[in-house]
């Protein structure tokens, strides 16, 4: 579909801008992958071409892999209420790369059973919690800023009237931190905001400290779930 005089994206490109936005950042092997089904390799690849020269997103190479961020001006084109994204963080682009993987996977596991996967990305949960406790000044303070990411999952899930809360592991935490998050979802899970959080941990021994830490905080069993990254990502490969 070509776009109108007042509008300088086609419906598919303007579709593909709006995931990019979700994500933030995302690989553009992910972001064809997303698509998949939907919209076609050369369509993503033509549009990720315009949405560059159009200053809506950016894009870096890093080793093999081509990242893709949203830039505030395809944010404001979209007329978005996310948070304006300014730049790549190097520090937590693994972490990024694999809270992506995972929800790729979800998203494929949901596809074979003919169903859709209904989720909020990091970066939706981000701007909600913004809107919901910060003030216009205290947005622009960095460390209260900081402080957000401790605050709200990784991603959640939607099922039927069931939300997932899901934490990508990949290093240890303190034991304070683990106890103050613990404590929050504890209260979530009681007050209905999530029906439980699921863990996916990098190793064997980061599942074992998250498990000690919910015991010492009181998690009960039904509200806390575990698994292996490699474990799921290998079984959305064999589909």
């Amino acid at each position: 579909m070509e776009a109108s005089q007042s509008n300088l994206l086609a419906v598919k490109q303007e579709r593909i801008l709006k995931v990019i936005n979700r994500f933030g950042v995302i690989t553009s092997t992910q972001l064809v992958d997303f698509l998949e089904g939907d919209i076609s390799h050369v369509t993503v690849y033509n549009t990720k071409k315009k949405l560059l020269s159009l200053g809506f997103i950016t894009e870096k190479k890093i080793g093999y892999t081509l990242i893709l961020a949203v830039r505030p001006r395809g944010v404001d084109y979209l007329g978005s209420p996310l948070t304006a994204f300014t730049k790549i963080n190097l520090s937590q682009l693994k972490h990024q790369m694999l809270m992506n993987d995972c929800l790729l996977t979800f998203k494929k596991l949901t596809n074979e059973k003919n169903q859709k996967l209904h989720f909020l990305t990091e970066r939706e949960l981000r701007s909600e919690y913004l809107d919901q406790n910060f003030t216009k000044n205290e947005r622009k303070n960095p460390t209260k800023l900081k402080q957000v990411a401790d605050r709200i999952p990784d991603f959640v899930i939607m099922e039927g009237e069931r939300r997932i809360a899901y934490e990508v592991e990949l290093t240890q935490k303190s034991a304070k931190r683990y106890l103050e998050k613990m404590k929050r979802y504890q209260d979530e899970i009681m007050k209905g905001r999530y029906s439980r959080v699921r863990y996916l941990c990098e190793t064997d021994q980061i599942k074992k400290t998250v498990i000690t830490h919910a015991k010492r905080a009181g998690v009960e069993s039904n509200m806390l779930q575990l698994d292996l990254i490699g474990r799921l990502l290998a079984i959305g490969q064999k589909q």
